[in-house]
């Protein structure tokens, strides 16, 4: 339209006077000025309905190159601009779906991973270590009826009976552990439990003091604390002799939730560096739990003054999100 009217303008210049000329170029040159910027006008709107597009495809690309699956393309107004964003759109949700599947998968690896380590661990510190003792006094068996000692015979034989009943214990403590979550039951009925087990079998006194009833925990870290309650039990049952046992559930003076295994039995001497080995106790793989779940353990115990296993966990400004430690209803 400005060169139509830019060349009506030429044929009026054309028949005026010459008087008239130089009025009339001031207005061509107004007119062309319009002109132009009319030309640069349409050429930058060409210019963002070409790359507007493009340098949202950019972005898309970059997003998607740094793993951001979600990222989508804005819908055009353009009908074919707007079929290729429909079409590179259901490409990102494959994509997505593809990386959440991915992630799937990789947590399920991880998962089956942590539950083989966890049973190696459990094997190895438990029935490992009994059925080599198991072996051991088989050796001592064979070099007795050599001897052809019937008393010496029936007391190697009533060990071995000892060490067998204690493996098929041990056994059906790893079926347990690993048959069912024993987070579903809650920890103070987890802990009830394992103490009624160690009173019926050995006979040792034992005593819960709950002073944590409004303390929260998630199913995890109850799972793992309940099992290190259990391998501390299960010490207790093997190696401590004690008379009493009790477990203790309080708060720090920091507000951390803090659970307490103690037996008066005959303890044993820890070096500071044992904290981290892994002897007859286990200390590695209790250590391994308590980590797990962000809590501290630790061994206080001596020769002759019995073992105090003690767990530090959070604070009291962790409780949000957590299912509280009440008492199962049986």
């Amino acid at each position: 339209m400005g060169l139509s009217v830019l060349c009506v303008v030429l044929a009026v210049m054309l028949g005026q006077s010459r008087e008239d000329h130089a009025l009339i170029q001031g207005l061509l040159l107004a007119l062309t000025a319009i002109l132009l910027l009319s030309l640069a006008g349409m050429l930058l709107g060409v210019q963002r309905w070409l790359l507007g597009p493009l340098l949202a495809l950019r972005d898309w690309a970059s997003s998607i190159r740094q793993g951001d699956f979600s990222s989508r393309l804005p819908r055009s107004d353009n009908s074919e601009i707007g079929e290729l964003v429909d079409d590179i759109n259901r490409l990102s949700e494959w994509l997505e779906a593809l990386a959440e599947e991915r992630e799937r998968e990789l947590q399920a690896q991880q998962e089956r991973l942590n539950e083989r380590t966890q049973l190696a661990n459990e094997l190895h510190d438990s029935l490992a270590q009994t059925l080599a003792s198991l072996k051991f006094q088989i050796r001592v068996l064979d070099d007795t009826l050599r001897q052809d000692s019937e008393s010496a015979i029936w007391q190697e034989m009533e060990r071995i009976e000892s060490s067998v009943d204690e493996a098929n214990v041990e056994l059906r403590e790893l079926i347990a552990h690993f048959r069912a979550p024993l987070s579903r039951h809650g920890l103070i009925p987890g802990i009830r439990r394992l103490l009624s087990r160690l009173r019926k079998e050995t006979g040792t006194e034992t005593v819960l003091q709950n002073q944590a009833n409004d303390a929260e925990l998630t199913e995890e870290e109850e799972a793992q604390i309940l099992r290190i309650v259990q391998e501390s039990l299960t010490n207790v049952r093997k190696h401590s002799r004690a008379n009493m046992v009790r477990v203790l559930l309080s708060y720090d003076n920091i507000g951390r939730l803090r659970l307490i295994v103690e037996d008066d039995g005959v303890g044993m001497a820890i070096a500071p560096d044992d904290q981290d080995s892994d002897g007859h106790f286990g200390l590695a793989i209790m250590q391994e739990r308590a980590g797990t779940v962000g809590a501290e353990l630790t061994i206080e115990s001596e020769p002759g003054d019995g073992t105090r296993v003690v767990i530090e966990l959070g604070s009291a400004d962790e409780a949000a999100g957590r299912k509280p430690l009440g008492e199962e209803t049986e």
